[in-house]
C-alpha cells in the first residue's frame, strides 16, 4: 500500500473533503449567460470538493449506477461500444455531479454541464473512481435491511 493509498483511507476516514478541480462554471440562467457575454460580469472559477456521501446520496447514486446501459442495437463491436459511451457520458457528468452537491434534490443542470465541459476523460474517471470508493453500499444496504425488519415487526 502506497502513501497515497494511505492518505485516501484516511480522508475516507476523517471526512476529509477531497479537491477534484478548479472549473469555469456554466452560467446559471440566460440572464447570466448574457452578463458574461456583454463582460459585465466575469465567468465564475470554483474548486470542486468531494465529501463524505450521506444515506439519500448513496440511493440517488445507487440508482444512477443501476440506470447505466450496457447494451447496444447496433451491429459490430466498434459501433456498439461507442454507442455505450455516447449514452453513459453525460450520465456519468450527473453522476458526478450529484456527489458533489450531496443533496436529495437532483443535481442543478449547470453543474452537471459544467463537469461535461471541463473534465477531461482520464479526470471523470479517476473522480467516479473517486465517488464509487466513497460509496458506502454494505452500510446503505445495512440500513435498508435494517428498516425492513423494523417494519415487519
Amino acid at each position: 500500500m502506497n502513501k497515497q493509498e494511505k492518505d485516501g483511507i484516511l480522508s475516507h476516514i476523517l471526512d476529509i473533503p477531497t479537491p477534484l478541480k478548479t472549473v469555469k462554471m456554466a452560467p446559471r440562467n440566460v440572464f447570466e449567460r448574457v452578463l458574461i457575454f456583454l463582460r459585465i460580469m466575469n465567468p465564475k472559477y470554483e474548486m470542486l470538493y468531494l465529501r463524505g456521501l450521506k444515506m439519500s446520496t448513496n440511493y440517488t447514486l445507487t440508482a444512477f449506477a443501476n440506470g447505466l446501459s450496457t447494451e447496444s442495437n447496433k451491429d459490430g463491436n466498434v459501433e456498439q461500444t461507442f454507442e455505450i459511451v455516447h449514452e453513459n457520458t453525460y450520465q456519468m457528468a450527473a453522476y458526478l455531479a450529484t456527489a458533489i452537491q450531496n443533496k436529495k434534490t437532483p443535481a442543478p443542470k449547470y453543474l452537471i454541464n459544467t463537469i461535461a465541459d471541463e473534465f477531461t476523460n482520464t479526470e471523470l474517471k479517476a473522480a467516479i473512481e473517486e465517488v464509487y470508493r466513497r460509496l458506502d453500499v454494505q452500510s446503505f444496504f445495512g440500513c435498508m435491511e435494517l428498516a425492513g425488519k423494523l417494519s415487519l415487526m
